[in-house]
């Protein structure tokens, strides 16, 4: 009788390439999270922006006053972040109606808008 020699199991070589396919899968599966969580923070401040847009909005109409033309800009705080708006008000061609607009941005970086609201405003 010959003596056989039969190994059972998986060779280093295809060891080593179920680990690359592994890596290259796993490394996948983080940068999709990673995008995921960069995609709800931006999502999460365009919200809360679009919030105190519309919050100025129904500040100005809640108290009848007509707006004045011009610019102003302030800092709010919503929901613990802290917000810059700037606001420009134009004259529009019906003289019962004014043009606002809003830009809201952090109020750590102002340059960086993230929110814009054109609204009009009627004179009651």
């Amino acid at each position: 009788m010959k003596p056989t020699s039969i190994s059972k199991g998986f060779t280093l070589v295809e060891v080593l390439v179920a680990l690359v396919l592994l890596a290259v899968a796993l490394s996948a599966m983080i940068k999709t999270a990673s995008e995921n969580t960069v995609n709800t923070a931006y999502l999460r401040d365009k919200y809360m922006a679009g919030l105190v847009a519309m919050n100025k909005i129904d500040e100005m109409q809640a108290s009848k006053t007509w707006p004045a033309i011009g610019n102003s800009n302030g800092n709010v705080e919503l929901a613990r972040q802290k917000w810059h708006w700037k606001m420009k008000i134009e004259k529009t061609e019906d003289e019962s109606l004014r043009k606002v607009e809003l830009t809201i941005s952090p109020e750590q970086d102002k340059e960086k808008t993230v929110y814009t609201l054109t609204s009009f405003i009627g004179q009651y």
